[in-house]
This record gives C-alpha cells, structure tokens and sequence, in this order.
C-alpha cells in the first residue's frame, strides 16, 4: 500500500537550464540536512528523510500503519538511495530488496547523446512539460508557495497535490484523495545539518534480492523517454515503460465466511498480501523507483 500511495505523488519536472549538464545530477538547494514529515490519512505515522551530498545520497526512516479493507498494517521501513541503487529494507520481516537507481540509466542515455541531440531533448523537455504517468496527467505552478522558508512549486497530478523545493524532486508537501484514499504528508522540519554516516549504511544481517527483470525494465524505460524527446512532436512518457492498472495491484479484500464474519486466516491473508505488494509487484517497483528520477525531468 505504501508503494501505491507513493506512486500517486509523482512528479515529473526537468531543469530549462541544462546548458550541457546531466539534468539527472539536479542537486538539491544544501550539501546535509535532516527533514521529518508527519503523515495521516491512509497512511498514518511520521517519517525523516536523511541527506548527503547535495541528494545523490539519501536515508529515509518510516514508522507508518496503513488501513486497507478494515485491517490495519504496521511498516517499519528504510529506503537507502545511492547515486547507482535503492536498497529498501523492512525491519518488521528483516528482508530487504536492490534495484538500479533509473537516474543511473538516464544519466547514461543523456551522455551517450551528440551535443546537438543533448539540446533538442532539453527543449522538448522544456515545453512538453508535466507528462503522465499511468495516464494520469498533470499540471506544475512554479514558484506557487513557500514552505519552510522554501520556494515551492505546485503540481497537480489526478486528486493529488504535491509541493517541491522549485527546481528539484523533494516533495516538502503532498494532499489530497486519490481511490478513496486520504493522503497527507507534510514536512515539520528541515535542519541544515550532517546526519551520523551510520544512517546511511545498510543493516549487515539483510540478504538483499535483485529483480534483475526490473532493473531492465527501467533501462529499457529510459532508453524509451530519451527515444520520445528526441522526436520533432514527442508524446507523453510513460514512466512505467508501459500501462498499469493501480487498482488491480490493491490487496484483494478478505472473504466472508457463512456466519457474515470475517475468518480470522482472511484477515491474515490481506495483511500479508498489504505487506508482500511492496516486495513482489514489479511493476510497482519500477513506478516507485521513477518517483525520485523524473520529478527532475520537468522544470
């Protein structure tokens, strides 16, 4: 469920001022800070998103419950970014997952371009503008609010509406109802400062599996978005590499049982099921790894 939450807050945006920088290497407004967000809705709890290096490295720590179909689900989870991979690790099940970080690959497609190519992509990059993802689409206001001292720029995507630092891919801000879900997430608290080198370093009693069909999927995906902005009238991006049905990868509710209760291995079976969607969806988790990649697409 987090991951379909997560997927609903997508953002995509690229930097107008390319000039020949790799607009997949935006650097974030401070060097180190130290961010907590208070979450409620669907999704209820709080979570502190760690940063180093202007964000080519992050560390984010969530303590959440999340209710589907009248159960209610703990998630104690860490997601570790580095500038080639994202480790997502469940402390509840002690069992951790590895994919590519799509930056990697865009990055990649970005440089192999001829310095004339590097500027057609920047421009349709410029005018396409909010592109959609799993056909929902989108509209971005710069500069619309200040959060936390912040510019922020306002984009609407679906009954969602985010806030990022202008410029960049870290949301500040997201509200709204998307399936009947009421999502709020709001930063409480941006500190300037080093975060202990611990935060960043993955637990050493994990065995991290690869989904090395994923990881190809991405690749093929950003070969994909390069190929499209490269054409004269590019078309909308998919940033899954082709369409998904969100609603068909939602937990399938409990049967009742003859008595008009809900059987007890029922319930059980939907926890696990709220659980296992944020490890076995493929899908999903290609959509999840876009997430913090091309919110930096658009500016």
């Amino acid at each position: 469920m987090k991951k379909i939450i997560s997927l609903l807050v997508i953002l995509i945006s690229a930097t107008s001022a390319f000039a020949m920088d790799n607009p997949w290497a935006t650097k974030l407004p401070f060097k180190n800070a130290i961010i907590d967000t208070k979450m409620s809705g669907a999704m209820n709890g709080e979570k502190t998103l760690y940063i180093k290096d202007y964000g080519r490295h992050r560390a984010e720590y969530s303590n959440t419950s999340i209710k589907t179909f009248g159960i209610t689900q703990q998630q104690k989870e860490i997601i570790i970014t580095t500038p080639d991979w994202v480790y997502t690790i469940d402390l509840l099940e002690n069992t951790g997952t590895q994919q590519a970080n799509l930056k990697k690959f865009m990055a990649q497609e970005f440089n192999n371009l001829s310095k004339s190519e590097q500027k057609k992509v920047a421009k349709n990059a410029e005018s396409q503008g909010i592109v959609t993802i799993g056909g929902m689409e989108g509209k971005c206001q710069k500069n619309a609010a200040k959060i936390l001292g912040f510019n922020c720029d306002k984009v609407t995507m679906g009954g969602i509406i985010s806030y990022t630092i202008s410029g960049t891919d870290l949301v500040l801000k997201t509200d709204g109802t998307m399936m009947g879900m009421k999502i709020n997430h709001v930063a409480t608290r941006v500190k300037k400062k080093s975060a202990p080198s611990s935060r960043f370093k993955l637990p050493s009693n994990i065995n991290f599996e690869q989904d090395k069909q994923a990881d190809q999927m991405m690749q093929n995906q950003a070969k994909a978005a390069i190929r499209e902005l490269l054409k004269d009238n590019p078309g909308r991006i998919s940033s899954a590499g082709g369409s998904a049905d969100i609603q068909s990868q939602m937990p399938t509710p409990p049967q009742k049982s003859q008595a008009g209760g809900v059987l007890e291995q029922d319930a059980k079976d939907v926890g696990h099921a709220a659980k296992q969607e944020a490890k076995d969806a493929t899908i999903d988790e290609v959509k999840d790894s876009v997430r913090g990649v091309f919110k930096s697409i658009f500016n």
